[in-house]
């Protein structure tokens, strides 16, 4: 049996089995150029990448790999059905999901197939991998395969559906890893990754969007309420609720306080001990709390602002760069913002919505896009300006 070797990039949805949503070790974008932009087969999905390829899939079927430097198609796995959830690419699969609950593997070099898996119902959200295990929430619950083979390894059921994609994580408070998962009876469960058995559960306002989001330590979710709750891995008691008159419609990222390089922020701006949440909502703001007590972080001349404004209601969940955040909105607005200072750098329009989350690479943004193309972004570090 082969190793899995995972990759640093961008490999699954928001980045990582945690979904945090941030890659702290690039240095992010001040200023943008489109490279390319390349026509598929439907509304396009959620992509992911690894160094020299993008892998995505559409609302109308197929899964496309891509040479992420021009656009060029490498190969296409044909499909019926839904793909837009995010695939996973490591060095010796590429997973990807259809909508009726298939669980597909095929080489990342050739997209010849290696192995299919149905499990029990309708798939929720993206697959989650972490520690050679894909897990998958489908509309009966929980399902975890054995990434080499497909093999079952267990299913815990839920009361409802999952809701977005399952988020993974270790701590060492923790008896082990834990996989942390929405479901649309409006709940949030932790489950010990190992066997499934149940950790605890909490109830939220809503039905949480695009999943749970870890960081230190803490479970992040946002409903379509417009509750953010902070809870405590360990044992699901709350850190903090933020409320908002409108739904919540991205699911939260998370740029943690360890993040910050003190000779990189204004310290009246930034308190070093905090990290920040982003995350979208349809009143078109990305709304912007500390992680410690949920309070608002942007500043205005009397009061402090409810996050960044965009042009439309914001489902894509925002990305970090570096410093620097990624938002997108249903009006095709993608913004560059600075993540300490909120200074706005750089804007591109889309030729339609923006409804999926990008994905990011070295030194390029891969922007999915309702108008059927894919949008490349790109950016040098030796031509950003200096602060």
């Amino acid at each position: 049996m082969s190793e899995l070797h995972q990759f640093d990039d961008w490999n699954q949805y928001k980045g990582d089995a945690s979904h945090s949503g941030v890659s702290a070790d690039r240095e992010g974008p001040r200023r943008i150029e489109e490279a390319w932009t390349v026509d598929l087969t439907g509304p396009v999905g959620t992509p992911v990448c690894d160094h020299d390829t993008v892998y995505v899939g559409t609302t109308r079927g197929n899964l496309y790999a891509l040479e992420a430097e021009t656009g060029r198609r490498r190969w296409t796995v044909e499909t019926t059905l839904s793909t837009e959830t995010a695939p996973v690419v490591t060095r010796e699969f590429v997973y990807f999901a259809t909508e009726d609950g298939t669980v597909r593997a095929v080489d990342p070099a050739t997209g010849d197939p290696r192995w299919d898996v149905e499990v029990s119902g309708a798939l929720a959200g993206a697959p989650t991998l972490e520690g050679g295990r894909l897990f998958v929430g489908h509309a009966d619950g929980l399902s975890v395969l054995t990434a080499e083979t497909g093999d079952l390894l267990w299913t815990h059921e839920t009361e409802g559906a999952v809701a977005g994609s399952p988020a993974v994580a270790d701590d060492r408070e923790w008896s082990g890893p834990r996989v942390f998962v929405a479901t649309d009876e409006e709940t949030v469960l932790a489950l010990e990754a190992e066997d499934g058995e149940s950790v605890w559960e909490v109830p939220t306002d809503g039905v949480v969007a695009g999943g749970p989001t870890i960081a230190d330590g803490r479970v992040y979710v946002a409903d379509d309420a417009g509750r953010l709750l902070a809870l405590d891995g360990a044992d699901g008691q709350s850190w903090f609720t933020y409320k908002t008159r409108d739904p919540f419609t991205a699911s939260v990222t998370v740029l943690t306080g360890e993040t910050v390089a003190v000779d990189e922020v204004p310290t009246t701006d930034v308190d070093f001990e905090e990290g920040t949440t982003f995350v979208g909502a349809a009143d078109g703001y990305v709304h912007v709390t500390d992680t410690t007590f949920g309070r608002r972080k942007v500043r205005g001349w009397l009061f402090s602002k409810k996050g960044l404004a965009l042009d439309g209601e914001i489902r894509a969940s925002p990305v970090v760069v570096g410093n620097v955040v990624c938002a997108a909105d249903t009006t095709g607005s993608v913004y560059g913002i600075d993540a300490h200072r909120y200074d706005h750098w750089w804007y591109f329009a889309a030729d339609g919505p923006v409804t999926n989350t990008p994905a990011v690479g070295a030194t390029r943004l891969f922007v999915p896009c309702e108008d059927e193309r894919l949008y490349c972004l790109e950016w040098s570090p030796a031509d950003q300006p200096s602060r």
